[in-house]
């Protein structure tokens, strides 16, 4: 029974954040088209720039955290999703361009933080703008937090 409940709630988890997405990227002005390469992607150690916000995910010390690194048409954004609690437990953050169809993803079953994950925001028309999205489950419930409008 148990097992039932937990594959249910992460279909649902990932339903929710589908349309999360969806609703971003029909939100965005153009036509979406593939992130170029060098764009995005990398994992790295620490976001550089400054933090820029922060979302609680509804427990414990669980969030959403976002820097930007430049200004203008030019730098980076980068997401992570961290808590403090014991063990491991799925994580998530999915990071975007509204004018892109890539979105960049990190998310697994663990004890600290997922991501740091960021996005290129060169070469971005007037009112392209990135999303951040993260997520936390435990046994019972999912946590989740979405921003648009990272420019």
């Amino acid at each position: 029974m148990r097992r039932t409940n937990r594959t249910k709630r992460r279909l649902f988890s990932a339903a929710t954040l589908c349309g999360i997405l969806a609703a971003a990227m029909l939100g965005g002005a153009g036509t979406a088209s593939a992130a170029p390469a060098g764009f995005a992607g990398p994992f790295t150690a620490a976001c550089k720039g400054r933090k820029v916000g922060e979302d609680l995910l509804g427990i414990g010390n669980a969030k959403l955290e976002w820097w930007r690194d430049g200004s203008g048409d030019s730098g980076t954004v980068c997401a992570r999703v961290s808590d403090n609690m014991p063990g491991s437990h799925w994580l998530g953050v999915r990071l975007g361009r509204d004018d892109w169809a890539t979105t960049f993803t990190d998310s697994g079953n663990y004890s600290t933080y997922a991501g740091v994950i960021y996005i290129s925001m060169a070469n971005r028309g007037e009112f392209d703008q990135a999303t951040v999205i993260g997520w936390l489950e435990t046994d019972d419930d999912v946590y989740s937090s979405s921003l648009w409008g990272v420019v």
